[in-house]
């Protein structure tokens, strides 16, 4: 997003084209767009966070190559 809004502004217009719809329709429509936009980039940024969430292990440590008699085994 810019700055200063210009590209949240074009996402959210919308245009109704045909009907007569009240202020109530119209603010229900908006606050539905809304709702789904949000959901939205909620998704790509708990998307975005589990990429860099990556956990490297470590090699696993090899067994001593002598053990010597009465030493303790796991």
């Amino acid at each position: 997003m810019s700055a200063d809004g210009s590209t949240a502004l074009s996402a959210a217009a919308i245009r109704i084209t045909r009907g007569n719809p009240t202020a109530e329709e119209v603010a229900a429509v908006a606050v539905l767009l809304t709702a789904r936009l949000r959901l939205a980039a909620e998704a790509q940024a708990a998307a975005e966070q589990e990429e860099s969430a990556v956990v490297f292990r470590l090699p696993r440590r090899r067994p001593p190559v002598f053990a010597p008699p009465g030493a303790w085994a796991s």
